[in-house]
């Protein structure tokens, strides 16, 4: 018999199916029977095991488990950067899903390219979510579980937001506010002839702005600019576009960071936000509320889409064939840093 009292969790991570197997008084394949849910076992034997395991403390140990061809209650989270808003959102509703279907989230951050590096857990585990899997940094394929998500990236199954339909949204609110110079800073997009480095949410983005505009007699291409999603990137397309003469009224970043770069950047050069410049984003992700002035954005529900995708991979290991949701939908979020336009720039 194992005691459970004294050091507690050494001596918890050195218990065996052995000694669960004393204390039930059964044999040790019973009590694996027992842990992996096989038939076969009596009732009443089947709970004197579960006792035994509880009163052990006896945890299972997933990586044997799915070295023994077990199936493994493991999935692993891929993403660039877990500091990142964005990431950590999405990160936050899979963890949630994870838990209530009893399984073990795993996360691994590719931040240098190979593939050499990948956890032992995260080969083993039943299914993987990619988060942005656009760069050259991701794993090979033959390095990732069966089963894949991802979100806003390429791939066979991939969740997202409408995101030309909350660029939409976005511009369609500027354009109601009198705005008829917008300015776009978009997201990282694709080369025509280069690495596939881009996003589909960014082109989608630029799309939804540019067909606003267009159906608006507005001319689609002289305010817009190019960022990566990063602040930095956000603060100098905001620079560009606001020493072109006449400069734009308003700009719709195609995520917050980028916006929050922007706005800090028109403060810097004298502009009052929204005075003077109207500045709109998209994600809605916590910072934006925190903004001085508080951020108008585009809230996509990025918790909803971990949760979304967690049970996708659970099903798929169990042996199903899930049917993707379509696009999530988007909402306007109208807060402090958008308004009329001023009557210098009407």
């Amino acid at each position: 018999m194992t005691e459970t009292g004294g050091p507690g969790a050494a001596q918890q991570s050195a218990l065996t199916l052995a000694d669960v197997a004393r204390h039930a008084g059964v044999s040790p394949m019973t009590v694996s029977n027992v842990i992996n849910g096989r038939p076969g076992v009596r009732p009443a034997t089947r709970q004197r095991v579960l006792d035994a395991v509880a009163a052990t403390g006896y945890r299972v140990n997933e990586v044997a488990r799915a070295l023994a061809g077990g199936r493994s209650r493991v999935l692993s989270v891929f993403t660039p950067q877990l500091n990142r808003p964005y990431a950590a959102e999405v990160v936050q509703g899979a963890a949630q899903a994870a838990e209530a279907l009893h399984y073990d989230l795993v996360v691994v951050m590719r931040s240098g390219g190979g593939g050499a590096d990948l956890s032992l857990m995260a080969r083993l585990s039943a299914g993987a979510l990619l988060i942005q899997p656009s760069g050259g940094d991701w794993p090979r394929r033959s390095d990732l579980p069966p089963h894949l998500v991802s979100v806003d990236g390429p791939g066979e199954r991939v969740l997202g937001a409408d995101n030309a339909g909350g660029a939409r949204q976005a511009t369609a609110h500027l354009l109601a506010l009198g705005h008829t110079r917008v300015g776009l800073i978009s997201g990282l997009l694709a080369e025509p002839d280069g690495p596939q480095t881009g996003r589909d949410d960014a082109a989608e983005r630029l799309r939804g702005y540019q067909e606003t505009l267009r159906a608006a007699g507005l001319d689609p291409l002289t305010y817009v600019r190019h960022g990566d999603y990063t602040q930095e990137s956000g603060a100098r397309a905001a620079r560009e576009l606001l020493a072109l003469s006449p400069p734009p009224t308003a700009l719709f970043a195609a995520g917050d960071a980028m916006a929050l770069g922007a706005l800090h950047a028109a403060q810097d050069l004298g502009f009052r936000v929204p005075q003077d410049l109207s500045v709109v984003g998209f994600d809605d992700l916590p910072v934006a509320a925190a903004a001085r002035p508080a951020l108008t954005t585009v809230r996509q529900p990025l918790r909803q889409m971990g949760e979304v995708a967690v049970r996708l991979l659970v099903e798929l290991a169990g042996g199903g064939a899930p049917e993707l949701p379509p696009p999530f939908p988007t909402g306007l979020v109208v807060r402090e840093s958008s308004g009329p336009v001023p009557p210098s720039g009407a």
